[in-house]
């Protein structure tokens, strides 16, 4: 296998490629992102939308797509075949069919996702969808450090947003909301759209969850309880449902990293850091509450067997849980 810097450079270079191509990080249908839309009746115009960015649809593919790039470094005259002809492909070949990921996973992304306009349709009445328009905002290129392929994807996104008329964006996981709420800002001059992570919503709205009776620890992800102050709503609004809630020695803004999202280039550290977070969060509870796709990706192997993850929405939904 090649050195550490080029098992790096061929991955930025094939993420580089995927953005730039197809909008998306990875090699996806063209449609995951709004598919899930259908039938739900969700109008295509209004002043408030829900911004999904698409990563809770994406995360399977992610997943799969780390799993497929594993096996290819681990020979090294593969990998770098795949790192040529791999990005040469990208947007020209239905790459997605060679990274499937299980069909259990892209439902349960789904099933996510609707269970959360659900519950934003029921306190925000008139709420409206972007559908083709809802762009995956470039999250992983500016984590990654690629300034010039965010800043491309950044003005895409600027630019669907004022063509639909937006004034209030819904996100629903805590990179889209950091990357529209505070990132994009300083890259996109005039980008002043109102940006509200949609437990916030929830929260201020007085939403009311199913009574539950069951208990979970909670992991926070570190955009939302280091960067966007969102720590005391989704634990308000688990209290309402009667869940009881335990806490992490680590937790809040003392939260630690479930090892993403350096998934994608940095695998075995990854899942060291993973390791080290499932086993503290498993002392205190076998059912594991994540609010964040790509937390529920890196921890969920490290639990399995042992435990369950649980996204915050199929609790708040009343889709996980055992009803009182």
């Amino acid at each position: 296998m090649g050195g550490f810097g080029e098992t790096i450079e061929i991955t930025l270079r094939l993420v580089k490629a995927s953005l730039l191509r197809t909008g998306l990080p990875v090699p996806a249908p063209r449609d995951v992102v709004y598919s899930w839309a259908r039938g739900t009746g969700l109008p295509g115009r209004g002043e408030t939308y829900i911004y999904t960015g698409g990563l809770y649809q994406l995360a399977p593919y992610i997943r799969a797509n780390v799993e497929a790039l594993e096996a290819l470094r681990r020979v090294g005259v593969l990998w770098r075949l795949a790192g040529r002809l791999g990005e040469a492909a990208v947007g020209r070949l239905p790459l997605h069919l060679a990274f499937r990921p299980p069909k259990r996973e892209v439902e349960r992304a789904r099933r996510v996702v609707r269970s959360i306009a659900r519950m934003v349709a029921s306190v925000s009445p008139g709420v409206a969808y972007l559908y083709e328009r809802d762009l995956y905002p470039g999250t992983i290129a500016y984590e990654y450090g690629l300034d010039d392929v965010f800043q491309v994807q950044a003005m895409r996104v600027a630019k669907a947003v004022k063509s639909a008329g937006a004034k209030r964006l819904v996100t629903i996981d805590p990179h889209t909301t950091r990357i529209l709420r505070s990132v994009i800002p300083e890259y996109v001059d005039g980008f002043d759209t109102e940006v509200v992570s949609y437990l916030e919503l929830l929260d201020e709205a007085g939403y009311q969850p199913p009574r539950l009776k069951d208990e979970a620890v909670i992991h926070d992800p570190c955009l939302y309880a280091r960067f966007e102050g969102v720590v005391e709503q989704p634990r308000r609004l688990l209290e309402r449902a009667g869940l009881r809630l335990k806490e992490p020695g680590r937790s809040r803004r003392l939260t630690y990293c479930c090892g993403g999202p350096i998934e994608g280039i940095m695998p075995e550290l990854s899942k060291k850091i993973a390791r080290v977070r499932a086993e503290e969060l498993l002392r205190y509870s076998s059912k594991v509450l994540v609010l964040c796709p790509i937390c529920y990706v890196n921890l969920e192997p490290q639990v399995r067997g042992r435990g369950t993850v649980i996204d915050v929405a199929e609790y708040l939904s009343g889709e996980a849980g055992a009803s009182v």
